[in-house]
């Protein structure tokens, strides 16, 4: 997918969960591994790092995360059945008839809103 916005730029996630959760985020959104000087790695969005908080959480609170992508919703359809991801709600027509929104969760049961061009 072609990302236009990401948001929040803090996902909590469990320490188990954490390569599966940025497996997910970089295959399914494209988004760039950086690695640290220790071999660390993250993903960016426009040169800003995604932290992805494992400290504190045996069970973190799932968050939202809103990712506005340049795609159209034909295209969106194909990425999600590629990766075999489930809907968690219907897909939803904005009220200006230009945009969906696409509802799923991660691996870490975060919440993704998906708005694509309709």
């Amino acid at each position: 997918m072609r990302v236009r916005k990401f948001s929040p730029l803090h996902i909590p996630t469990h320490p188990n969960q954490l390569a599966q959760t940025l497996r997910f985020y970089r295959e399914v959104f494209d988004l760039p591994t950086n690695f640290t000087d220790q071999g660390a790695r993250s993903l960016c969005f426009h040169d800003e790092t995604i932290h992805f908080e494992t400290n504190n959480l045996d069970h973190p609170s799932p968050s939202l995360v809103t990712i506005v992508v340049r795609d159209h919703q034909a295209s969106v359809i194909n990425h999600l059945l590629n990766y075999d991801i489930q809907p968690t709600q219907s897909p939803q027509l904005n009220p200006n008839q230009r945009h969906i929104h696409f509802y799923f969760d991660d691996p870490a049961g975060n919440h993704i809103e998906v708005i694509a061009n309709q």
